[in-house]
């Protein structure tokens, strides 16, 4: 992905992944129909929530990664009608609980997405959602 000229894309995290969206309502414009969540312009939040629940459940069901498009699909979705630049979907065996929302500041975003490049791993859950409820 190329981001905007001085890193200016917009940071989304699911779960422990996260994903640079250059500007997620432009992302979302062209990518709906691909992503199959139909008219993104007349849905309501829960609409959005509970298609990204789905496609979520599908991946854990099947113990499929999602991939980084997914994710910037996804995150331009979930940013478009909630917000939110964080979305935790907890997972029980192979289902998927209600999902969290919140707003992380972007610092903390970019740091945690450096520190995930620099060490080869994914930022631990477990430290992010305490601070985020």
């Amino acid at each position: 992905m190329n981001p905007l000229p001085g890193g200016a894309g917009m940071l989304f995290l699911l779960n422990d992944t996260i994903a640079e969206i250059d500007i997620p309502e432009i992302h979302l414009s062209k990518r709906w129909k691909s992503l199959g969540c139909g008219d993104p312009y007349g849905m309501r939040a829960r609409d959005a929530l509970d298609f990204v629940t789905r496609v979520v459940a599908d991946h854990v069901r099947e113990n499929i990664p999602i991939d980084t498009v997914l994710i910037q699909d996804l995150g331009s979705l979930i940013i478009a009608k909630t917000g939110a630049n964080a979305a935790l979907f907890p997972t029980l065996g192979d289902t998927v609980a209600e999902p969290r929302l919140t707003i992380l500041p972007e610092a903390i975003l970019r740091t945690l997405k450096q520190r995930a490049e620099k060490e080869g791993t994914p930022p631990d859950i477990a430290e992010i959602w305490p601070l985020a409820a």
